[in-house]
């Protein structure tokens, strides 16, 4: 076992789909240990790590995302930020959190902190990695100085211990390249629709989080629970979601073309590690493209193949984009585009500042989550990466 170096708190970041440990539905279905796991609880009751997770919405773009993990960790009202709201359609502030970490930033355990991304919770702490490095110039121009918010300022990357990603869509994913602009507009238009009419109803069910876009209420403060309530004055946000080919909307961010310039001049901290675990559950056939392996999930059986088989031109899907774990192509589970990667074996001596990919683990793109994976499999596995970080020397 590697000798731990750090104690600093983990924060596991769910991704496309991903459900809050308070609605109803996580008692049949943990986002991270499925049906009869919880990776979370596991973390802190048996082994004693101080571990969070918190719910961002499931269907809303890298950005956000980023606005509201920094809310959940430091407390307080999301500010999506003068620039990005007018941009994206959206309503500048969000929830208000309770803030897990308000501390952190102040020397002991809570100086730092770690971060794990699954599918799109890779970008979304990725995205959040570098505004809190860098900051963003837009938000600082467009917002009177004494309403900034302080994650718009940046200087504050030197706080992130470690940055892990476990099958991210870091530059997307060649099934909605597949399914095309018509098919995802399609889907973000029902979508949306579907969450107006039903949300503010089901919302401690399963939380779809489209207040962002008035397409639905904040649950903190809805007085009514009514199907289909309000449904003309949702309209709007309804048209700007299944219109925000640039940005806010899950489904396009996925596009390789849109994460790509989401994540456009991506920069390292130099102090932070940052590791990918990629995941591929297809293999090379004797006709050069992919089959899927026999103990995968059957629904990405197909979808595995249609990807493992599936390029088009004038886009980054190429053959080298054929490997997948069934949602996601192996390329994309790295670095942004254009920025530096090395392949390592192990995280034993890594650098900080650069991306280190690991080998591929052969499961498909749920097996982070638990999906019929063995109890004692899945939490060694998962164990041994949360080990591996807290052994990484701090970087001061």
């Amino acid at each position: 076992m590697a000798i731990k170096q750090t104690n600093y708190p983990t924060i596991l970041v769910h991704g496309f789909l991903g459900v809050d440990q308070a609605n109803y539905f996580s008692y049949i279905f943990q986002y991270f240990g499925s049906f009869t796991k919880d990776l979370r609880k596991h973390w802190v009751k048996d082994l004693g790590y101080e571990v969070y997770q918190p719910s961002l919405g499931p269907f809303t773009g890298m950005w956000e995302r980023s606005c509201e993990l920094y809310a959940y960790i430091f407390g307080g009202t999301v500010d999506y930020g003068v620039y990005h709201s007018q941009k994206h359609g959206i309503k500048r502030f969000g929830r208000t959190y309770p803030g897990v970490l308000p501390d952190l930033g102040t020397p002991g355990d809570h100086a730092k902190v770690n971060l794990i991304g699954h599918s799109f919770g890779g970008p979304t702490v990725t995205m959040f990695s570098w505004i809190m490095t860098e900051g963003c110039k837009e938000e600082l121009e467009a917002t009177p100085a004494d309403e900034v918010s302080e994650f718009f300022k940046g200087g504050k990357g030197d706080m992130l211990h470690s940055i892990s990603t476990l099958s991210a869509t870091n530059r997307g994913t060649s099934a909605t390249v597949f399914a095309g602009d018509k098919l995802l507009h399609t889907i973000s238009k029902v979508l949306m629709t579907a969450g107006a009419y039903a949300g503010d109803a089901l919302d401690k069910v399963y939380d779809l989080y489209f207040d962002p876009w008035g397409a639905m209420e904040d649950p903190a403060t809805c007085t009514s629970k009514a199907i289909g309530r309000n449904m003309e004055l949702k309209q709007a946000g309804i048209k700007a979601y299944a219109e925000a080919y640039d940005g806010g909307n899950i489904w396009y961010e996925m596009k390789p073309s849109v994460s790509d310039a989401m994540l456009k001049g991506w920069k390292a901290n130099p102090k932070t590690y940052y590791i990918a675990h990629p995941a591929r559950g297809t293999h090379t056939n004797k006709y050069g493209t992919e089959t899927p392996d026999s103990h995968i999930f059957p629904l990405f059986m197909l979808t595995g193949w249609i990807m493992g088989n599936y390029t088009k031109k004038d886009t980054p899907v190429d053959k080298t984009w054929l490997p997948n774990d069934g949602i996601v192509n192996v390329p994309s589970m790295g670095a942004p585009k254009d920025v530096p990667e090395v392949q390592v074996e192990t995280t034993e001596g890594i650098e900080p500042g650069i991306w280190n990919v690991l080998p591929t683990h052969n499961w498909d793109h749920q097996g982070w989550a638990g999906m019929f994976i063995g109890k004692d499999y899945y939490y060694g596995t998962l164990d041994k990466i949360l080990e591996d970080i807290y052994a990484l020397p701090d970087v001061k």
